[in-house]
């Protein structure tokens, strides 16, 4: 019979802050520690290691194998396969040292943690956050493989769940992901200084915030700017975040397009910021431009708790999040004119815009609390290992 907290291996995929990677850390903050002990595996060192570290919790640096973008295209793949009985046995290894007794991947782009907890006979929970629309033959075989590995699968959404569903629908729970209110409700924000000059002017601050890629869309998100510059020239525009390691060129090639378009004036890249909950307070206006399916949309539900009014594509998790119109605005997905329409309409009506994030902020209030979130993951654990 066990006895004390049950140890859980979190698994995840990164070591940033962005989405995924403050939520697995709100969780872990916020799990009750007499019921449970968390155990962190990160790929590598970074902000989130660090964090876990300070609140007194273990991590483990080693590489889960995480499936990238852009991996299954090159001879590379070859050897990244080689990597991956190394990785099980590493993570294997962990389980049987620490003691662990449930196997939690926090993104479904993590195969070694699947495979340890099979070979090491845990249960193991998958936390998918992913749509594979894109991919569709793979998709199916992945979700098998998922399915199959699992006990649980915790999906962030009703869109996410409806791309799991046909393989195994018993094991489905959907959990929406959960913002710390008093993030924006109670907290005492700074405006950063490269706003200083635009807040002077009384410009409408528009910003697309989260990691810069292309599936993310600030292409998108520069060409409908340009296009709403043209109508009004009290906007002015900001990106708020970077590119993964490597991809260097994608961000120059933004700013070439900035440059091009003779923007510089009204578009604003800040880089990597931990201040981002400043950001997103001194702006009027949430853009989420990404081109794939998002499954939910974690910086919807930041700026709907910030009362900002949130532009987001009508596909994916953000409908089920957003009433558009009323606490939100929709736009056709992937349309540069819809977007720029979208963007016109909230800056050119000050009403709407109050309107908007008053009822925003009161659904974020009423809905998206992360206490939330972590009483469910906690009430779908203990189920899992009382079974």
């Amino acid at each position: 019979m066990r006895t004390g907290p049950v140890r859980i291996l979190f698994v995840h995929s990164s070591s940033e802050m962005y989405g995924s990677d403050r939520c697995l850390y709100e969780l872990v903050k916020r799990i009750d520690k007499e019921q449970f002990t968390p155990v962190i595996v990160l790929p590598f060192e970074g902000e989130l290691s660090e964090k876990f570290r300070s609140i007194g919790v273990a991590v483990y640096i080693t590489d889960p194998w995480v499936i990238r973008k852009g991996v299954f295209r090159s001879i590379r793949f070859l050897f990244y396969i080689l990597k991956l009985p190394c990785s099980v046995i590493r993570l294997a290894r962990i389980i049987k040292k620490e003691g662990i007794a449930l196997v939690y991947s926090n993104t479904s782009i993590i195969v070694g943690s699947a495979l340890s907890a099979f070979i090491t006979r845990r249960p193991h929970v998958c936390h998918i956050r992913e749509l594979y629309d894109s991919y569709p033959g793979l998709s199916r075989v992945y979700r098998s493989f998922l399915c199959r590995l699992s006990d649980r699968l915790i999906v962030i959404s009703n869109a996410v769940a409806s791309f799991v569903n046909p393989c195994c629908p018993q094991k489905i729970n959907v959990v929406y992901d959960g913002v710390v209110l008093d993030r924006f409700i109670h907290a005492d924000h700074k405006l950063p200084d490269v706003l200083t000059e635009w807040k002077k002017q009384k410009y409408i601050i528009i910003s697309n915030v989260g990691r810069v890629s292309p599936i993310k869309g600030q292409e998108l998100f520069i060409n409908a700017a340009r296009e709403c510059i043209k109508r009004d020239s009290k906007i002015r525009f900001l990106i708020v975040g970077d590119i993964f390691k490597g991809n260097e060129q994608y961000m120059m090639h933004l700013k070439n397009m900035v440059k091009s378009y003779g923007m510089q004036d009204h578009m604003l890249f800040t880089g990597f910021r931990d201040d981002v909950d400043d950001f997103i307070e001194s702006s009027d206006v949430i853009v989420l431009s990404t081109l794939i399916t998002e499954g939910l949309g974690q910086v919807v539900m930041e700026g709907m708790a910030a009362g900002k009014v949130v532009i987001a594509p009508d596909k994916g998790g953000p409908p089920e999040l957003i009433e558009h119109g009323t606490d939100g605005i929709l736009y056709r997905a992937g349309s540069r004119d819809a977007l720029s329409h979208a963007i016109l309409r909230a800056a050119g009506d000050p009403d709407l815009r109050k309107s908007i994030a008053d009822k925003a902020r009161e659904k974020a209030k009423a809905r998206f609390g992360i206490q939330n979130n972590v009483s469910a993951i906690e009430q779908l654990i203990r189920q899992i290992v009382t079974a």
